[in-house]
């Protein structure tokens, strides 16, 4: 508890990130609370993850400790709380949902969405679309209402947030994000891409040709995304899809030719004739990263009946390119293990789907664990 107080940051934070262990404490909680209007973030970080252990989902005490941080002074206290309020109260439906203390934070989190910090009005829009109900017309109006916001930020969790209310399929919702697709901020056209994907239908050609568009982006970020998109909502009969995606092989940057590798391999699966002839035309291209694109792709969906597939990988192993080199050296020893066959290709790369969690914990554990070996 003195501790939480310190002058040094990394002890501080330590310290407020250990008092969720002491469970429905008092004093805890009100210095988790405090820990929310540190002037160090992670500080403030430590303290939102401290207030969502030290209690229950919804317990009045924590709800109301962190719901009087809501109308600080302070913009970085603010936003604090509001992330706070969305991890300790609930989801739509929760038992705690609809009390009194409840429908106080409702309108404490949609007072902050005209608050004049942007990095409020973002948190007030990410903790309203995560307590509201699917398809809740106030917060997806809420939402529309934010993507016309001058921060590009706050743009991008509006459309994170539509995206993840509305239901599947629908029209009316791609038609609000798309135009962001030419938004000037590139993590808003980013958001936008993937937003579609969600919403569509698998094989929605309207959305297909926007994300199709989104593959020509200006921004390599976008145009990773959009190629991921496209593989989500194009078809596997869908052979101009597929070719757009085959063009991506050639893109100047790494991330969007390795996005249409998996892309093309998770669409079309093993044993994909027409895949294979796209990867096929493109292993003399000119340039040594699409050689190497299309070496890797041939790795995931060529089968060991393909002998002029592996003649020509083998080729490569004499490429003037020492990366191309390794890729089809490993290229034709996967090759020769794939029996013929049409079947799904199961992708081997780690889940990455929730990014923006990532680095929330900190290694304080591992720490602990050392320190108790001794």
């Amino acid at each position: 508890m003195r501790d939480a107080k310190h002058h040094d940051v990394p002890v501080r934070r330590k310290a407020v990130k250990g008092l969720g262990r002491y469970r429905d404490d008092l004093e805890a909680i009100e210095a988790i609370a405090v820990g929310l209007g540190d002037e160090d973030v992670a500080v403030q970080l430590a303290a939102q993850y401290a207030m969502a252990k030290v209690a229950d989902v919804g317990d009045p005490r924590t709800v109301k400790a962190t719901l009087e941080r809501v109308s600080s002074k302070c913009e970085w206290t603010r936003i604090a709380a509001l992330s706070t309020l969305a991890d300790i109260t609930g989801a739509f439906g929760q038992e705690t949902r609809g009390t009194v203390l409840d429908l106080e934070v409702d309108a404490a989190v949609k007072g902050r969405l005209e608050d004049e910090d942007w990095g409020v009005r973002r948190a007030a829009i990410d903790t309203m679309a995560q307590r509201a109900e699917h398809n809740c017309a106030e917060t997806i109006a809420a939402a529309r209402k934010l993507l016309e916001d001058q921060m590009g930020t706050v743009r991008e969790s509006a459309i994170k947030a539509i995206a993840s209310l509305v239901p599947r399929g629908s029209r009316e919702a791609i038609d609000w994000i798309a135009p962001r697709l030419d938004d000037w901020h590139e993590s808003v056209r980013r958001a936008a891409v993937v937003a579609i994907a969600k919403i569509a239908e698998k094989g929605d050609q309207h959305s297909i040709e926007l994300e199709k568009a989104a593959c020509d982006d200006r921004s390599w970020i976008v145009r990773k995304a959009a190629t991921d998109s496209l593989a989500k909502t194009a078809t596997l009969n869908d052979l101009s899809s597929i070719r757009k995606l085959a063009r991506m092989l050639e893109d100047f940057d790494p991330l969007p030719r390795m996005a249409a590798i998996y892309g093309i391999a998770e669409l079309c699966g093993v044993g994909h004739r027409k895949a294979i002839s796209l990867a096929e035309a493109r292993l003399e291209h000119r340039d040594p990263g699409t050689r190497q694109a299309c070496v890797q792709l041939l790795e995931k969906i060529a089968t060991n009946d393909l002998e002029d597939i592996m003649r020509k990988v083998k080729e490569r192993m004499d490429d003037e390119d020492e990366h191309v080199r390794d890729s089809a050296y490993y290229s034709l020893e996967a090759i020769k293990k794939t029996p013929p066959g049409r079947r799904r290709w199961i992708s081997d790369l780690p889940d990455l789907s929730d990014l923006d969690r990532l680095g929330f914990d900190s290694s304080d554990e591992e720490d602990e664990k050392k320190q108790d070996a001794w």
